[in-house]
């Protein structure tokens, strides 16, 4: 090496490029301007020699080996934007001609990184990850990376034999974004990011921001540009934004691409399923599917995100999937997805210790790990994490035109106490148990989403009774258009897992939903938690034999279509056998069709003007019935549904007097039922039930429900009917004068008789007491005779024994003067 050269060498700045420890290799590789000359170096350690082709001279220079390791370096005379490119030769005696990826500036600017450190940064996706593009008339891939922790970031993929040393990437600012664009790298060729951490570890991950990936786990990126197909779907855009979440219909089927599989030989990707899954939705009468996550996941666990921005490769490409949602648009039917930003699994292939530290999860276990799964916790006391999370839910909103999100359960986020014992979680700086940060960020998420996207629904479970959910941020609320009514659906099944023998003592179970039900903007969901295999696993939940399941089953789902709130189900094809799956398609199309088209059934959903109770009291029976409204009286709707095992006659108060028809009855022969239906107009009978002046007489089946739309009677029926009640109730009025006047003779006659009977009773009384005052008075004198005899004897006794012995005496006396 020429003494020039070696005295130009930064010695230690080289040791960094050959043993990759540095986070600035731009500093030293590429052209330099020393002097009146250029520095050139380059680091390539498989190249047996290496020159330097200045386009602007039209001219190579051999380039000196500096360094065995493979460091090169030539001086080059200056020229006005120098252009240049290396030839290199191999140990085979190939050449290859590179352009220098350290000849290119940095795109990333200043505001960029200030935007993604406040978490404002809402479409960083086109920034980080890799974007093909044309610079200075070369083609390549920029890539960029957050990764704030790592001593060194390289790119390492098919365009440099997957050789950490060769792309080492440049750090931009202290947030920790590293940059680089990498000439020749192109559309699908495989990419990574190696990263060393400062205690020298070396592994590499796959690009957080890919938009496509492959391998097991998706381990390996690919590089591809934005895709876009010729979007058919204006019309359906433009109307999307009037949808009203008060007062719309949202009917759901929830779907999992995966399950539409075995009917087209295992293929799931969206271009062969789209024609199945548009003619299954329409034929029950759905207006929205949503989709199991699309994302890259785990192979079998769904809700495992590897890779947020990235279409799972069996799901096809992202034209596919665009083209599915454009065909949907076209038929009506609004395209939801599941999204799981409230935790991601910890795998070395994914985002857990990204950089070889905590980074896109929170440091301290109490917080960043669930306790019963061990999945991560998203830091949300990180802007960039939270900028990353709002990012890719207006990235799927926005580029692949979704109608909605529907986000994991984000409870498991609010509460830093959820799912742990005392002593295992850390409180917030007030001392309380909400994750103040994982607040802030919902309520950022739902403002951005709707702010420039009107129409497009966030739905939510939330399970420990947040309050406010869908209530607006102005208003103290999280801003979600609908939550999942948990609640109900916990309830509701309970009470439907009875035989109805014994749901009489649990009929609080169907009726305790009203007490809360708008609180929130609910979602009555029968999803894939509860449901394992869709209807099938509803209908084994359900008691008794085959058609008694049947039955019920055709009671749930009924009920849930006329109860408060708008409708989800999970459903599986092929899940129910051939007539089950006719029937329950026949009778869903028909429930769909009515829940659409009468508007007392959707309308008022958010407020209590919408139901009325008619009679919620019946436990012993377990029936219920209840009255839906709307803002016109003419489209009010009676739902009585009987519960019990046994069939009845019953009478039903109605709010109004009119005629009724009957619209739908889930004992439908087309149902499956036995057909026990209530035909023909029904006019209300004026006979006070259930606290009402009018009422019906109707028939129903075993555990059946059926529903009436109400018909008013025109005027000159009303003046008819009014002459007729006047006539009623004049006869009603003579018929009860007359009932009177007979019951006040009949009165009169019971008084009169009961006036004899008392002064009968008073004379036989009487007689009775001189009987026996004289039985008494005899009894009396006949006792004083008896004593009086009884003295008058032994008086009469006594004088004649006196008598005798006085005539003794004297006889004596007469004897002895005789003597003497």
């Amino acid at each position: 090496m020429n003494s020039k050269l070696y005295k130009m060498m930064n010695w230690p700045e080289i040791e960094e490029i050959i043993y990759s420890d540095g986070d600035n290799p731009h500093r030293i590789l590429g052209a330099h301007k020393v002097g009146s000359n250029y520095l050139v170096q380059a680091f390539f350690p498989d190249a047996v020699s290496v020159s330097v082709y200045v386009d602007n001279h039209k001219k190579s220079y051999e380039m000196e080996l500096a360094d065995e390791a493979g460091f090169y370096a030539a001086i080059v005379p200056y020229v006005e934007k120098l252009k240049y490119k290396f030839i290199i030769k191999g140990v085979d005696g190939s050449e290859t001609t590179v352009v220098d990826p350290y000849s290119f500036e940095p795109l990333l600017e200043r505001e960029d990184f200030i935007k993604f450190g406040s978490g404002i940064h809402y479409h960083i996706y086109e920034k980080l990850g890799a974007h093909p593009m044309r610079r200075g008339g070369v083609n390549g891939t920029q890539f960029a990376v957050w990764a704030p922790s790592a001593a060194r970031v390289s790119v390492i993929g098919d365009f440099n034999n997957w050789d950490g040393r060769l792309c080492q990437m440049r750090r931009l600012d202290p947030i920790g974004i590293f940059e680089i664009f990498i000439p020749g790298a192109k559309e699908n060729d495989g990419y990574q990011f190696e990263i060393k951490t400062r205690s020298g570890l070396v592994f590499k991950r796959p690009d957080p921001y890919a938009t496509e990936s492959k391998g097991e786990n998706g381990i390996i990126s690919v590089i591809n540009k934005p895709r876009s197909i010729a979007w058919t779907d204006q019309k359906w855009m433009t109307q999307r934004r009037k949808f009203d979440k008060d007062m719309s219909s949202l009917s759901i089927c929830e779907i999992s691409i995966e399950a539409f599989a075995d009917r087209h030989n295992g293929k799931t990707g969206f271009k062969e399923i789209t024609a199945d899954i548009l003619e299954y939705v329409k034929n029950h009468g759905f207006d929205t599917v949503e989709l199991m996550p699309v994302m890259k996941h785990v192979p079998e666990h769904f809700y495992h995100i590897l890779n947020f921005y990235a279409l799972d490769e069996s799901n096809g490409t992202a034209e596919d999937f665009m083209n599915f949602v454009n065909t949907m648009h076209n038929e009506g039917i609004r395209v939801i997805l599941d999204w799981v930003p409230t935790f991601f699994p910890k795998a070395s292939f994914g985002l857990s210790d990204f950089d070889g530290k905590t980074l896109y999860e929170y440091e301290d276990p109490r917080v960043g790990i669930r306790p019963k799964s061990g999945d991560l916790i998203f830091d949300y006391g990180r802007k960039e994490v939270t900028n990353f999370l709002i990012s890719n839910a207006l990235f799927w909103i926005e580029n692949y035109h979704v109608d909605g999100l529907r986000t994991s359960d984000i409870s498991r986020i609010l509460y830093l106490d959820y799912d742990r014992k005392p002593g295992e979680w850390m409180p917030n700086i007030y001392g309380g148990n909400e994750n103040l940060e994982a607040l802030e960020f919902l309520k950022q998420l739902t403002e951005n989403v709707h702010k420039n996207n009107p129409g497009v629904l966030l739905i939510t479970k939330e399970t420990a009774c947040w309050p406010q959910v869908t209530d607006s941020v102005e208003n103290g609320g999280l801003g979600f258009d609908y939550k999942w009514n948990n609640g109900w659906t916990r309830d509701f099944l309970s009470y439907m897992r009875n035989d109805p023998l014994f749901r009489a003592g649990h009929h609080d179970e169907l009726t305790f939903s009203m007490i809360y039900c708008y609180t929130e903007r609910f979602v009555l969901a029968f999803t894939h938690e509860e449901l394992e295999k869709g209807l099938e696993g509803l209908y084994y939940m359900m008691p008794g034999d085959s058609y008694q399941k049947l039955a019920n089953l055709r009671l749930a789902l009924s009920y849930m279509m006329v109860h408060p709130g708008r409708k989800h189900i999970y459903m599986e094809p092929d899940a129910l056998t051939i007539d089950q799956a006719v029937y329950i398609e026949n009778m869903l199309s028909k429930l769909n069709e009515i829940y659409k088209a009468k508007p007392a059934l959707h309308e008022a959903d958010s407020s209590n003007d919408g139901f009325e109770w008619i009679n919620n009291m019946a436990a012993d029976e377990c029936m219920v019935s209840f009255a839906r409204k709307s803002s016109d009286e003419k489209e009010m709707l009676i739902v009585v549904a009987n519960m019990a095992g046994i069939e009845r006659e019953i009478e039903v108060g109605v709010p109004a007097d009119g005629r009724y028809t009957e619209v739908f009855n889930s004992d439908d022969i087309s149902y499956g039922g036995s057909g026990m239906l209530n035909e023909g107009k029904l006019a209300a009978v004026r006979k006070e039930v259930d606290g009402r002046d009018y009422s019906l007489k109707l028939r129903l089946a075993a555990v059946t429900l059926a529903i009436f739309s109400y018909v008013p009677y025109s005027e000159q029926e009303k003046k008819i009917r009014a002459i007729k009640e006047e006539e009623e109730i004049k006869k009603e009025q003579e018929r009860k004068e007359k009932i009177e006047a007979l019951k006040e003779k009949q009165n009169e006659e019971e008084r009169k008789l009961l006036n004899e009977l008392k002064l009968k009773y008073e004379k036989e009384l009487a007689e009775q007491e001189r009987a026996i005052e004289e039985k008494y008075e005899k009894i009396e004198e006949e006792r004083i005779c008896d004593i009086v005899s009884k003295e008058a004897i032994k008086s009469i006794s006594s004088s004649s024994k006196s008598k005798s012995k006085r005539g003794k005496s004297s006889g004596s006396g007469k004897s002895k003067k005789k003597l003497n």
